[in-house]
């Protein structure tokens, strides 16, 4: 911290000494002294106490760990983000190359996207059936109504990526609260009021300093043994570096304000998709006007399309492939969809009206075959 403050605003410590003091080390070990030792604040207009311990009362020690809470307040924005990185994999689905794949069709021509549409959505046809669930018995059911509000139950159940998604969400607004205390803390004033503050000092008096937390002079005690006696010395230093303190933590001040405006807006309209489904069918409702829905069965297929097929997850991908391609590419990848949908369930249909052997209907999950055809079990 000590090498940026000389790059901006000179040396950030410079102590004035005694007389006696007429060489330059003696200056230099003041400073150096003084800049990693506890540092006080009494107004000029205050007398200063004669006994030591009653001089702490407004420590100003803080300027020596800036930098180390800088790294802790940098690390703690950055978390969410490693978490989103680190547990999306899980999901079965990298939602970064498919917005990259898709993203990449935007260039082609009209036969050579469809065909590559056409390959992205059967990837995530492949990963909507392999990740559906398969069985239903009480420990599915319990999972689903714990997928609900925690989202690592939630793979089968098609809420995953939509749960994980929302709770690095509260991560972010979680961040910027704690940001709030952590400064707090560590400056010892009340950081929720001090822009506020700050704005109505500017205001009255067309400038603003904090002199308090932000003291342009502070005293420093120290000790010197000379012979068998030990004298105490009491220096006063300039603290340069609180001019630039000041000013970035008002700064500070109104980005945290920013960032928690956005994200609180953002995380209701988060949770409002969680917990109202049929959000998600709104937001898939434009593209189903462009797919010419006419008859009443296939709007009625296309719901089972967004609620069973889909799922929340399915629809958050379609989200995000939206907010990043645009709705003309998006409208591709939904298609592609629909139309593999359409086909799978027509084919249900066929194979369940087909009669078996015996005037029955055919079993779509074992072939009609012979007895007679089966090879007899080796047996040793």
């Amino acid at each position: 911290m000590g090498t940026g403050a000389k790059q901006y605003v000179g040396d950030p410590i410079h102590c004035w000494v005694p007389a006696v003091y007429s060489k330059k080390h003696y200056q230099q070990y003041s400073d150096s002294y003084c800049w990693i030792h506890p540092m006080y604040n009494v107004p000029f207009e205050d007398q200063l106490p004669y006994d030591e311990q009653d001089r702490w009362y407004n420590d100003l020690g803080y300027y020596r760990w800036v930098f180390i809470v800088f790294l802790i307040q940098a690390f703690l924005f950055y978390f969410p983000y490693m978490v989103w990185q680190q547990m999306k994999n899980y999901s079965g689905l990298n939602v970064t190359k498919i917005v990259g794949m898709a993203l990449d069709t935007s260039m082609l021509t009209q036969d050579k996207r469809d065909e590559k549409m056409g390959h992205i959505a059967h990837f995530m046809d492949r990963w909507l059936l392999t990740y559906s669930q398969y069985k239903y018995n009480a420990l599915t059911n319990f999972r689903d109504k714990c997928s609900r509000v925690m989202f690592c139950f939630g793979k089968r159940s098609g809420t995953y990526l939509s749960g994980l998604y929302m709770f690095i969400k509260l991560l972010y607004f979680a961040n910027v609260i704690g940001q709030f205390f952590l400064l707090s803390s560590f400056l010892d004033i009340n950081f929720w009021t001090f822009g506020i503050k700050a704005m109505e000092t500017f205001g009255k008096k067309g400038r603003w300093q904090d002199h308090h937390t932000f003291p342009r002079v502070g005293f420093c005690d120290y000790k010197i043994r000379q012979l068998y006696n030990l004298q105490t010395f009491t220096v006063q230093c300039v603290l340069s570096i609180n001019l630039f303190l000041e000013k970035m933590y008002l700064i500070f001040w109104f980005w945290l304000v920013i960032l928690l405006a956005f994200n609180t807006v953002n995380l209701i309209q988060w949770i409002l998709r969680s917990i109202v489904p049929s959000i998600g069918g709104n937001f898939l409702s434009k593209y189903s006007i462009l797919l010419k829905l006419n008859t009443a069965s296939e709007k009625k297929l296309f719901r089972k399309f967004v609620g069973q097929y889909l799922k929340t997850d399915g629809v958050f991908v379609m989200r995000i492939v939206s907010a990043n391609i645009g709705d003309m590419l998006t409208l591709d990848l939904v298609n592609h969809l629909w139309k593999q949908y359409k086909d799978k369930y027509t084919l249900k249909d066929d194979v369940a009206a087909s009669p078996g052997r015996n005037g029955g209907l055919a079993s779509p999950s074992a072939p009609d075959i012979d007895d007679d055809t089966i090879p007899p079990k080796k047996v040793d």
